[in-house]
């Protein structure tokens, strides 16, 4: 891989993140005031959203969410790791955002073409990518239930992203912090799939199991 590189050789990755650094930097200064409000008062975020790494999905774009709002897990594939499975990064901010800053709404959200998803279809390098393949091993219940259900074809990859997406929302059961929460009705899970096509957001309806818009299956919303 060769980086890019102008005339003075300066790497225009990270001359793109500088230059949109000294935006934000005179963004900062217009709303001082707002941004000191929130370096000197207790973070209040109104979601915990558990979503994927992709570039192209920006929570905050999707829900146009200012800073503060928005308590953020992204990794690869959207993953919920079990509560007993050996990596706490995600269980560590799923109780931190629950018993400490009370939030009562958890996002799991995946989205159409995600390539973690997508990962198993093909081998993974078992000594170059063995972090990947490990990680990645957590789509496999999808990945299996759409095997055994024979969903093949185009439309599979989708399939499969809304099924793991259903699989996390069961994984985020085995925390205790989430099952008592939820059992007393105090903290609610919500499955969504962001669709980078069409621009819309499809959640999922545990009573029936459908798909529906976002703003249908929460009886509209104002404009």
């Amino acid at each position: 891989m060769t980086t890019e590189k102008d005339a003075r050789g300066v790497d225009l990755d990270i001359k793109d993140a500088v230059e949109g650094y000294q935006r934000f930097r005179r963004q900062f200064e217009r709303d001082r005031a707002f941004y000191k409000s929130l370096a000197t008062r207790k973070q209040k975020p109104r979601l915990l959203w558990i979503g994927c790494s992709d570039s192209r999905v920006v929570p905050a774009q999707l829900t146009q969410a200012d800073p503060g709002e928005l308590f953020e897990v992204r990794n690869i594939a959207n993953c919920v790791p079990p509560a007993d499975a050996t990596d706490d990064a995600v269980g560590a901010a799923i109780e931190y955002a629950i018993g400490h800053l009370g939030i009562d709404d958890i996002v799991v959200c995946g989205h159409t073409g995600c390539g973690g998803i997508g990962a198993l279809l093909e081998p993974i390098p078992p000594g170059r990518e063995a972090h990947l393949g490990r990680w990645v091993d957590y789509t496999r219940p999808a990945h299996k239930l759409m095997d055994a259900a024979g969903v093949a074809g185009a439309g599979r990859l989708t399939a499969t992203v809304k099924a793991h997406v259903q699989f996390q929302l069961d994984n985020l059961m085995t925390y205790e912090i989430v099952r008592a929460g939820f059992v007393a009705g105090k903290v609610n899970v919500h499955g969504w799939v962001y669709d980078m096509e069409t621009g819309e957001i499809l959640a999922y309806d545990p009573e029936d199991g459908a798909w529906r818009g976002l703003i249908e299956a929460h009886g509209g919303a104002a404009g």
